[in-house]
C-alpha cells in the first residue's frame, strides 16, 4: 500500500505524467560510444570496473561489448570480475602503460570525479591518443543540487554515515563507493581542461529518477525541478556531464602550429618596427 501511495510506484506514475520524454543519462552515454564506434577502433576504456554500464541496459552493453577494448581499473577485484573484455590492465589513469598514440577512442563512464590529479590524468589521455581520435567522459555535474549535497555530505560525515545516505536511494555498499574529488566536474574546468587536447563540447544530462524515488511527496519536488531545468538557461544545472574531446588529426595539427608560427613572427616584426 505505502509503495502504491507514497512509494516508488507512486514516484513512477508522476514521472510518467511530468517527465515522459526524460532519457536515461547512462543509455545516452552507452549509445553516444556505439556512434562513435568502427571496426577499426582502438577504444580504452578508463575505471572499467565490472560493466560498462549500470544495471537494466544489458542489451545497449551487448552491443557496446561487440567491440574488443581495452580495460583499465586500479581494482584488482573489478578486473577479474570484468563481463565484457579479456584485455584488462591494473594500472593507474595517471601513468597509462601503453605507447603514444595507441588509442583513437578514449571512454571513462562515472571516474573522472574519483581523479586526484586530474591534470596528469589527461595529460596521459592526450598521449595516448592518436591523431583524429576523440575522448568521451560521463561524469556528475557539480552545479546540480544533488551531487553539491553528496559531495558537502562526504566532506563533512564519516564514510559510513555517507554510505548510508547513498544507500537509501542506490543499491551500494560501503565497499562500492570510492573517494570521489570533483576537481574538474564544473562546464568551466572541463573546458578548460580538455582544450590542452583539443576541441571540447559538453552537454547535461538529466538522473533517470529522483534520488528521493522511495518517497513520493519529496520526488516530486525533483520531479517538477528537473522539468524546469530542461529548460536551455537552466540545463546547465542537470545532473551529469557528458564532455566529447576531439584531438585534431595530425595533418591539421602541422597546419595549424605553422600558420600560429607565422603570426607570431609577423606580430614579431610589427612590434619590432
Amino acid at each position: 500500500m505505502y509503495r502504491q501511495l507514497l512509494g516508488t510506484r507512486s514516484t513512477f506514475r508522476m514521472q510518467r505524467w511530468i517527465l515522459p520524454e526524460l532519457a536515461w543519462n547512462q543509455e545516452t552515454y552507452g549509445r553516444r560510444v556505439l556512434s562513435t564506434l568502427t571496426p577499426q577502433t582502438r577504444w580504452l576504456d578508463l575505471g572499467c570496473g565490472q560493466r560498462l554500464l549500470c544495471n537494466g541496459l544489458e542489451t545497449v552493453e551487448k552491443e557496446l561489448s561487440a567491440h574488443p577494448f581495452v580495460g583499465v581499473d586500479l581494482s584488482l577485484d573489478n578486473l577479474r570480475s570484468q563481463r565484457h573484455t579479456r584485455y584488462c590492465v591494473l594500472a593507474d589513469g595517471n601513468h597509462l602503460p601503453f605507447k603514444a598514440e595507441s588509442f583513437d577512442l578514449i571512454t571513462a563512464n562515472m571516474v573522472v570525479e574519483h581523479l586526484q590529479l586530474p591534470d596528469l590524468a589527461f595529460r596521459e589521455m592526450n598521449r595516448v591518443l592518436a591523431p583524429g581520435g576523440i575522448i568521451l567522459l560521463h561524469t556528475p555535474n557539480l552545479a546540480n543540487y544533488l551531487v553539491l549535497a553528496n559531495r558537502v555530505i562526504s566532506k563533512v560525515t564519516s564514510r559510513r554515515v555517507h554510505a548510508a545516505f547513498v544507500a537509501t536511494s542506490e543499491k551500494r555498499t560501503e565497499d562500492e563507493i570510492y573517494p570521489t574529488f570533483y576537481r574538474v566536474n564544473t562546464e568551466g574546468r572541463m573546458r578548460k581542461m580538455g582544450s590542452s587536447v583539443g576541441d571540447v563540447s559538453v552537454e547535461f544530462l538529466p538522473s533517470p529518477r529522483p534520488f528521493f524515488h522511495f518517497f513520493a511527496p519529496v520526488a516530486l519536488g525533483e520531479l517538477v525541478l528537473t522539468r524546469i531545468m530542461q529548460i536551455r538557461p537552466f540545463r546547465r544545472f542537470l545532473t551529469t556531464l557528458l564532455v566529447t574531446i576531439h584531438k585534431p588529426d595530425r595533418a591539421w595539427s602541422v597546419e595549424s602550429e605553422m600558420a600560429e608560427t607565422a603570426r607570431d613572427a609577423v606580430g614579431g616584426k610589427g612590434h619590432a618596427a
